[in-house]
């Protein structure tokens, strides 16, 4: 059935900052709440002992300097250790405890992110290139990471340090905090306007980054065609244009929050100097001791620092913020299958597949299926033939579920797809497509993804049926060879044997079939094609190819074109027809017949 398709993510109406820690907090951060509460104990023993520091500058002037106490000083260095060596304590565990909280957080929301991407339909990466997925996942995730890790870290202890100081301030001369704190308003409006401005940079950055990131993956993944084309001017232009936009973006979020230390140096100076004039008058008048003024300057002094890294550190949240919009609004918009089942799971008695009047569109508009109705009888081979983009693809992804029908049904022995698990549903087929899917792990790992609890006999056996058997002996270090991204270290022919043998090792009643010996030579595909054969004996069979040859003694043929099935029948039928098989068929390179599918 359909489902509604979901929009890309929108960065326009940014969500606000409460909302995002919140949902952070309650979805992620609640079940760590002793850890963040013994964190946040240090952090206050930290703010603590910095205020100490200061509180302890008037025993200093006034017992040591003014009344020459002997016996304070030798007691007050010892109080200064020891408030220095609680301060080492706490700051270790505020570092490592919160920073921890951060990464395990991080850590969650990214597991939380693969796992519905790996479960959203294809729409998805229709939508979204996987540079631009890669981007996400990654350096927002990193952006989020600091901003807990690091960020929040540092804005609890500022805020609590500073509180301290203005504490002890207030309490060597309330009068003298009040001129102090007259001042401080003033930074707050221009702080909070930076903050912002930040945010919508550090969006812009992030985007910036995901176009690149795609870009580079793009053409470093097609590096042959690059060079085949001699077009690597071309490329190296487009390097340097995306690059300057993302530079243009780096620039302004520096120029933003290279605002800040300015104003708070402007304002740290106002204020320590009206504490001067105001508390030297009162020194002079007798309303207060030369150490309380001293204390109450260090304090002041020292209230700075704080205030110029709060001020930092707000426009570092809100880039974290920023990145944590962006990877919610994935989750939330990620297209994933709905599982309508109600615990049903599949049952394949025969493995007779059927399309009833079934239309899809993709989420651009473009209508791909348009009233598609075939049948798989049990045991049968059907081939799916046409020109390209007529919709063959799509008809094998709607019968693994990997799309929703727009309209229409796909059933299974009477079982609508969309009524039963997709686990079950999946469990019962195997796949061999065109684009070869292999895993930067050994020859063996490879195989046993279809069957991870296969024995070793069983994986050479389905190495042997899909011809693969001789040339993975000769790798280096044979079924334990590693075989590199994407399989890049096996030639293209053995990158799909390999795969055949995962399908074999399926062994599953239902076969998939997307061009599945499209990357062998002739001598390979006319072994694998017989191996095919003997798989397909008593199992559905649906295949896509653009290879006549290899298709001419299915059970029947489907021309597709243009999203409809334009006529259907046997190789022989469809030829005394000289319709658009015959007319394909004419134009086929190869027409020599192969060990077709289907023969016997």
């Amino acid at each position: 059935m359909s489902q509604t398709t979901p929009s890309r993510t929108d960065d326009s109406n940014p969500t606000s900052s409460w909302s995002l820690v919140k949902r952070i907090w309650v979805q992620y951060m609640k079940r760590y709440t002793p850890m963040i509460l013994l964190g946040l104990g240090s952090v206050g023993i930290v703010a603590a002992t910095t205020g100490a520091i200061a509180y302890m500058m008037e025993p200093i002037i006034n017992e040591i300097f003014i009344n020459k106490d002997p016996e304070q000083l030798y007691t007050i260095p010892f109080m200064i250790v020891g408030i220095f060596t609680v301060m080492a304590v706490a700051t270790y565990g505020q570092h490592y405890i919160l920073r921890a909280v951060g990464v395990k957080v991080t850590t969650d929301l990214q597991n939380h992110l693969y796992r519905r991407m790996v479960r959203s339909d294809l729409r998805y990466f229709y939508q979204e290139t996987v540079g631009q997925s890669i981007s996400r996942f990654l350096t927002d995730a990193q952006l989020m990471r600091e901003a807990l890790a690091t960020t929040a870290v540092a804005l609890c202890k500022d805020t609590l340090t500073a509180a301290a100081l203005i504490i002890v301030m207030f309490s060597k001369d309330w009068q003298m905090a009040a001129v102090a704190m007259i001042v401080l308003p003033i930074a707050a409006f221009p702080m909070t306007k930076i903050g912002r401005l930040a945010r919508k940079s550090s969006q812009n950055i992030q985007k910036t980054s995901g176009t690149l990131a795609s870009f580079l993956s793009d053409t470093l993944a097609g590096v042959r065609q690059v060079k085949a084309y001699g077009r690597e001017d071309y490329e190296s232009d487009r390097a340097q244009t995306a690059l300057d936009e993302r530079q243009g973006t780096l620039l302004k979020n520096l120029r933003d929050r290279a605002l800040i230390s300015p104003i708070i140096e402007l304002v740290a100076g106002v204020a320590i100097a009206l504490a001067v004039l105001f508390g030297g008058l009162r020194v002079i008048e007798g309303a207060t001791t030369p150490g309380a003024f001293f204390a109450f300057l260090t304090a002041l002094l020292m209230t700075a620092a704080p205030l110029r890294r709060l001020g930092k550190l707000n426009a570092a949240l809100q880039s974290g913020l920023a990145a944590a919009d962006r990877l919610f609004r994935s989750l939330d918009t990620l297209p994933e299958i709905e599982d309508r089942s109600g615990g049903r799971d599949l049952t394949v008695q025969d493995g007779h597949i059927r399309f009833e009047n079934v239309h899809f569109t993709y989420p651009d508009g473009t209508e791909a299926l348009k009233g598609i109705d075939l049948e798989c009888r049990p045991g049968e081979t059907i081939a799916l033939v046409g020109s390209s983009g007529g919709g063959k693809s799509t008809i094998l992804n709607l019968v693994a579920r990997f799309y929703d029908t727009t309209s229409g049904n796909v059933l299974i022995d009477g079982q609508a797809v969309d009524a039963v698990s997709v686990e079950s549903l999946r469990s019962r087929m195997a796949l061999v497509s065109q684009e070869t899917a292999l895993f930067d792990e050994s020859v063996r790992a490879n195989i046993l993804y279809s069957k991870p609890d296969a024995t070793t006999e069983e994986i050479e056996e389905a190495a042997r049926g899909a011809n693969a058997h001789g040339f993975i002996q000769a790798l280096p270090d044979g079924y334990d060879t590693v075989v590199g991204s994407a399989g890049f270290r096996l030639s293209g022919g053995q990158r799909q044997r390999i795969a055949i043998a995962r399908a074999m090792l399926r062994d599953a009643p239902i076969l998939l079939l997307d061009e599945a010996t499209s990357a062998l030579d002739t001598d390979s595909e006319r072994k694998v094609q017989m191996a095919l054969n003997t798989l397909q004996q008593g199992r559905s069979t649906i295949t896509v190819a653009h290879r006549l040859s290899t298709v001419m003694n299915a059970d029947r043929i489907y021309v597709i074109e243009g999203g409809r099935v334009a006529e259907s029948g046997t190789h022989t039928e469809l030829l005394a027809r000289g319709g658009r098989y015959a007319d394909l068929y004419a134009g086929d390179e190869d027409p020599a017949p192969l060990a077709a599918v289907g023969a016997e």
